[in-house]
């Protein structure tokens, strides 16, 4: 997995939760190659509708190594 430095972001808390909202929509069928802190993490975007910075970048990540 690749760092990010979390100065780089510059999206809204509106566009980090609609991207979050995107990829987690791309696991779909692939729940067996996440971990369960991931699982967990996701959960927790959906159900709060709020993404930080770190966890957009963790979504990535995730993102990167499972697809």
């Amino acid at each position: 997995m690749g760092y990010h430095d979390l100065s780089e972001s510059t999206l809204t808390a509106d566009e980090r939760i609609a991207e979050a909202e995107r990829i987690i929509g791309m696991f779909e069928g692939f729940e067996d190659q996440l971990r369960s802190n991931e699982i967990s993490m996701m959960a927790r975007v959906e159900s709060t509708s709020s993404c930080s910075v770190k966890q957009l970048f963790w979504l990535r990540d995730i993102k990167e190594r499972v697809l």
